[in-house]
């Protein structure tokens, strides 16, 4: 059964399923798929895309950035909990205010 086996782990993930991984498993990161199916990260959102699929993770972390922000956080202390450098929250931030 061992062939089976490196058979399955090495399947050719088909579009289909990479977005249905994509929309089943909201925890998982877009280069953890990326992983897993063998295909690059560029190539996972260009599948998403032509499935008129929005990564919208980033979206959601960027409100929860926007939310701690709000609540009196600071900057280190929001880079820690979304795990986004310090730099990237500041630019989040700045694009807010300005689009705000």
């Amino acid at each position: 059964m061992e062939g089976f086996k490196e058979w399955f782990d090495e399947q050719n993930y088909s579009a289909h399923a990479i977005v249905n991984l994509y929309n089943h498993n909201p925890d998982k990161k877009i280069k953890e798929i990326a992983q897993i199916t063998g295909k690059s990260v560029g190539e996972i959102y260009r599948i998403l895309h032509n499935f008129n699929v929005t990564p919208n993770r980033q979206k959601t972390n960027h409100h929860n950035v926007i939310n701690f922000a709000n609540s009196g956080y600071n900057i280190k202390q929001i880079a820690d909990f979304t795990g986004y450098t310090e730099r990237n929250v500041r630019y989040i931030l700045a694009n807010e205010r300005k689009n705000g």
